[in-house]
């Protein structure tokens, strides 16, 4: 449930005290801030503690002078939910060329946050500094740094779960609602970010502008509850991401800047300083674990898909189950202002493709702004390199 305005109001009075001094972006037209932004746990690792959750926010100076003049942000205001294995920066303000998906909204006139949950970036990482916590697969992979030999785990479990995200969704959304004194807020998922923005947006209706869901995770059969004791982190190499989930999947010449995957991945070990120095000479990145334990009656199936109410743009490559995105879009009963694009020459990581990154600012812009995919409200669709040549297939 939605926090009261007083406890809101505590969160704002406690999140200024915490948060980072105000960065002007050095000869640039878009600012910065960083916040730690006050949330009691519901993750089984510290379930009850309090805690900061990193949120990042951006916005132009243009926008800033209209807005101190009186013009409300009510309809201007997105926030970004990232992906099941890198962290909100790398993702969505990855300063490389022109890619930053955050400082393309920015300029366009949005204030536009990015959070990190639980076991991600600059968030909490409980469990997370024991490199014990992992199966024994991973435990080889950082040997002889820091382990000298395989090791029991000092935590059994699942680090958080899908509750426990979309508690943490709902404590950012209330802070920047009241922080702007907006009604409702825009959000942008990608793959179990849009898990995690499409159940939230089931649940809270009422707090949600529209919703940009680019490859998003759906299941139309409710998530089996998982209780089995698992270990709360997992690694991933900057061969897993780049060759074993990325490239392979790659089919057009040109698809991925040649420069872009070794930047991405000191990025992100940026945002894990303790993974960086473990294991090869070019670190790992660390993973929570997340169970799928539901003790709401809403989750992310077809029931929760039917009861979004929120304009709707789903995005998917064509080398990424464009089929699985399809039937979200037909199980989203509940509003008539939904779309479907394929993007041609492109996986699952669009955001970081040559072929098509240009392409998902602009088209979130445009939903962000009128509810519109190329002038229209619903149907579903097949773009070229880069969004040319839409053309409606139903």
């Amino acid at each position: 449930m939605s926090k009261s305005r007083t406890a809101i109001q505590t969160l704002l009075c406690l999140c200024t005290a915490l948060a980072m001094p105000l960065t002007a972006l050095a000869q640039s037209s878009i600012a910065m801030n960083e916040r730690f932004v006050p949330h009691v746990s519901t993750a089984p690792v510290n379930a009850g503690e309090r805690v900061g959750l990193y949120l990042r926010e951006k916005w132009s100076r243009a926008a800033a002078d209209r807005w101190a003049a009186g013009e409300s942000r009510e309809g201007r205001v997105v926030l970004f939910v990232h992906g099941g294995s890198v962290s909100a920066i790398p993702d969505y303000d990855l300063d490389y060329k022109d890619y930053s998906w955050m400082n393309y909204l920015a300029e366009a006139g949005f204030d536009v946050f990015a959070m990190d949950h639980t076991g991600y970036g600059r968030s909490p990482r409980p469990a997370m500094d024991d490199a014990c916590n992992m199966n024994e697969a991973d435990q080889s992979r950082v040997m002889p740094h820091p382990l000298g030999q395989h090791c029991q785990p000092s935590y059994r479990g699942w680090l958080t779960t899908r509750e426990s995200d979309w508690d943490e969704i709902d404590t950012v959304v209330e802070f920047i609602r009241e922080l702007h004194g907006v009604d409702k807020v825009s959000l942008i998922g990608w793959s179990a970010g849009g898990t995690r923005t499409g159940g939230y947006a089931a649940r809270h209706p009422d707090a949600i502008d529209k919703l940009f869901l680019y490859a998003p995770g759906y299941r139309r059969e409710r998530a089996q509850a998982n209780d089995e004791p698992d270990v709360p982190m997992r690694l991933q190499t900057y061969e897993t991401l780049t060759e074993g989930r990325w490239q392979q999947n790659v089919a057009c010449d040109n698809q991925v800047d040649p420069g872009i995957q070794p930047f991405l991945w000191r990025r992100i070990m940026a945002f894990d300083q303790l993974g960086s120095v473990w294991g090869p000479d070019h670190g790992v990145m660390r993973v929570r674990t997340a169970g799928s334990r539901i003790k709401g009656s809403i989750d992310w199936d077809r029931d929760g898909a039917a009861r979004i109410v929120s304009p709707t743009m789903i995005v998917v490559g064509a080398q990424d189950n464009p089929q699985a995105r399809g039937v979200l879009y037909d199980d989203l009963t509940g509003t008539n202002n939904r779309v479907l694009v394929t993007m041609g020459c492109s996986t699952h990581f669009s955001v970081w493709e040559t072929t098509q990154y240009k392409f998902l600012h602009r088209a979130s812009l445009e939903w962000l702004t009128s509810s519109t995919f190329n002038g229209e409200q619903l149907g579903v669709y097949e773009v070229g390199v880069n969004g040319s040549n839409p053309t409606r297939v139903k």
